[in-house]
């Protein structure tokens, strides 16, 4: 498949993914809150080297063809979805562990017309030679091969937009992944800092498991995304 009819492929399937919001946003006063990729939680630093990042993303050659269609077309949904999908290439949590990126619902609108979401790039974590999700998976695909540092960053960030393309697909499935795994995550954290390894609860301890199941859902689907984009990183290498 050439570069433009994979991102003509890619735009029409987020185009399926997406919930229509023009009656709902039309209804918003003519001040309505950003949406699309909002920056405004990067440092001065920080934004350079998101530009850095956007620029590959973006890139396309002389005849407007991208050169990274799947990445583009994610890129190009996140833009023009209607929700804030905010970015964050440092925090705490990056810090604090090994992962290379997150994707997190903040807030679910019920008319499905502004979600609100942040993607997560720990930059410092992608740049260790073995990071939180690498390692050769079960069809072959070894995260990061053949990859340079902004490249890395890029897969990264294709496999956290699939994620909020995938979750923002309908207002029922993000309230599923808010409720299923942000939540009872927080009441896992909650449980631990208050009683230690004590045994879990058993009603904690099924809800666990239900957001376990949908987490392997959730990674299926943003690990294809991420090998598409892998492959058409590392072929212009």
């Amino acid at each position: 498949m050439s570069p433009r009819s994979t991102f003509v492929w890619v735009s029409c399937v987020l185009t399926s993914l997406a919930v229509p919001h023009a009656i709902a946003a039309a209804a918003e006063p003519a001040t309505a809150m950003e949406t699309g990729i909002v920056l405004d939680r990067l440092s001065h630093e920080e934004l350079r080297q998101w530009r850095s990042i956007e620029r590959l993303a973006t890139t396309a050659d002389p005849n407007g063809t991208p050169l990274y269609p799947t990445l583009r077309g994610l890129w190009e949904w996140a833009a023009e979805s209607g929700h804030a999908i905010y970015i964050e290439l440092s925090s705490p949590e990056c810090a604090a562990t090994a992962i290379a990126g997150k994707f997190v619902i903040e807030r679910v609108d019920p008319q499905g017309a502004r979600h609100v979401g942040v993607i997560r790039l720990c930059l410092a974590n992608i740049d260790r030679p073995h990071v939180g999700g690498g390692g050769t998976r079960a069809d072959g695909f070894v995260r990061f091969a053949g990859l340079r540092e902004k490249d890395r960053y890029a897969e990264v960030l294709g496999h956290e937009l699939a994620h909020a393309a995938y979750d923002f697909a309908s207002p029922e499935r993000a309230r599923m992944v808010m409720e299923r795994v942000e939540s009872v995550s927080a009441q896992f954290v909650s449980h631990r800092a208050e009683h230690g390894n004590a045994p879990l609860d058993p009603a904690l301890q099924q809800r666990l498991e239900e957001r376990d199941a949908l987490l392997v859902e959730l990674e299926a689907h943003a690990d294809a995304m991420e090998l598409l984009v892998w492959r058409e990183l590392v072929r212009r290498r």
